[in-house]
């Protein structure tokens, strides 16, 4: 090369960047992937808000038990989250549940608890002592 000569730049490409069909299939394939998320976490919400209500009766039967210990006989109550009470029976119920206790005639007791975002309903007979999902 002599001096005043320039080099000869390389040719730009005729078309740089993604077609608007390339774009438009990554689009798609990124709501195929976020719609299966979406599914899943909604199924894993509401497998918390089940056992949400599960852990409640649990809560529930254990101070049934501590109240039968004290007077020596069981007690009906119901309640709904959130709440701390008090009386009858010192408890805390999580914010989506209700948990309802009925005392039976003698020696027992039932109860349910469900979560109003879950899907089942908890059940509990102190009898056969078993919890039951529905």
């Amino acid at each position: 090369m002599t001096s005043g000569q320039r080099s000869a730049a390389p040719p730009q490409a005729a078309h740089a960047g993604f077609t608007l069909i390339e774009l438009l299939v990554v689009v798609a394939i990124i709501g195929v992937l976020a719609a299966i998320a979406m599914q899943a976490m909604s199924r894993y919400r509401q497998q918390a808000y089940d056992a949400a209500a599960m852990h409640d009766l649990a809560n529930a039967v254990k101070a049934e038990e501590a109240y039968y210990a004290t007077n020596s006989a069981y007690v009906t109550f119901s309640a709904s989250g959130p709440a701390n009470l008090s009386d009858p029976v010192p408890m805390a119920v999580s914010g989506t549940v209700t948990v309802s206790m009925t005392a039976s005639t003698g020696e027992s007791y039932k109860g349910t608890s469900t979560s109003s975002r879950g899907s089942k309903t908890f059940s509990y007979d102190s009898i056969s002592d078993t919890f039951v999902s529905n």
